[in-house]
């Protein structure tokens, strides 16, 4: 049997899974240490300590929130994660493994779109998109299973399309960008807490109610011009926001089937909600060697 370690590297968390069949034989969860040699040397010692427990590991994927050069093999800079900037992350990790033991290294988002397209959400369809929704916006792209990552790498950055041109200054620096509306910027901007926020509209108060509402409707207008360019089966939504989904997905539907073009994909297009929770990252991670 083959065992391939995961890991999705956060800005706050790292958790770590080992796959064995595609499917998770143990996973583990630490803080993310915010000094580079300090988070390097616990990479070291949490990947060493999945192959002392499985045998020797078949391969090893990391997911990084940040732009890659994949040619290079090079993080280029993670706004949330700034010591591991400029940092050829796959050579240091091939450092201290056997030399047989294949690395690969992607874009945090995309990681999360592949696993939820090849064992979760979105298994059964072609062509998949996956958004997380949490302190900014990630997506990917994934075709018959395979992440489509444009032609530098940037495939999928749906986060920073701008559903409104005069709108928010966005960090990027560009104005109305779609995390702006759809993130949890939204809900910060009005001072208000997600989490608490559900509790009151489960109690069903209309002003909690119409908050979700009116996100839904930002979010739509997002899935309606991914959908018009990309034309998915499924739309995959995860991150923290989506486990209030209930509240705001109809909404979302219904400004989508306004402002797509296609009739076709205003019947057919589905939006799904990510099916293997915090871990759908480190699995994907893995997955870039299982399916290669």
């Amino acid at each position: 049997m083959k065992y391939f370690a995961g890991i999705d590297i956060g800005a706050t968390k790292i958790i770590f899974v080992l796959l064995a069949d595609n499917k998770v034989v143990q996973k583990k969860k630490i803080f993310t240490p915010k000094d580079k040699k300090a988070l390097l040397r616990s990479l070291e010692e949490n990947i060493i300590g999945l192959s002392f427990k499985a045998g020797p590991l078949a391969g090893v994927g990391i997911g990084v929130p940040a732009f890659l050069d994949f040619k290079k093999h090079l993080i280029l800079d993670p706004p949330n994660l700034p010591c591991l900037k400029n940092c050829f992350l796959t050579k240091i990790v091939k450092s201290f493994l056997p030399k047989q033991t294949r690395v690969a290294m992607d874009n945090d988002a995309n990681c999360f779109a592949l696993s939820e397209a090849v064992l979760g959400a979105g298994r059964d369809a072609g062509i998949v998109f996956g958004v997380t929704l949490g302190s900014g916006i990630g997506g990917g792209i994934i075709l018959n299973q395979r992440i489509y990552r444009g032609a530098y790498g940037a495939g999928g950055e749906v986060g920073h399309m701008s559903i409104k041109f005069d709108g928010y200054k966005c960090s990027c620096g560009s104005f109305g960008c779609f995390e702006e509306y759809a993130s949890d910027k939204f809900f910060k901007r009005k001072k208000i807490n997600v989490k608490e926020l559900s509790l009151t509209a489960a109690k069903g108060d209309k002003r909690s109610l119409q908050f979700f509402s009116d996100y839904g409707r930002y979010l739509g207008i997002g899935f309606a011009n991914i959908v018009n360019v990309l034309d998915p089966e499924v739309i995959v939504v995860g991150g923290g926001i989506s486990r209030a989904s209930k509240f705001f997905v109809p909404a979302a539907q219904k400004e989508l089937k306004k402002r797509v073009v296609s009739p076709l994909s205003k019947k057919y297009v589905k939006i799904k909600i990510a099916k293997l929770g915090e871990s759908s990252g480190a699995i994907g991670a893995a997955l870039l060697l299982i399916n290669k």
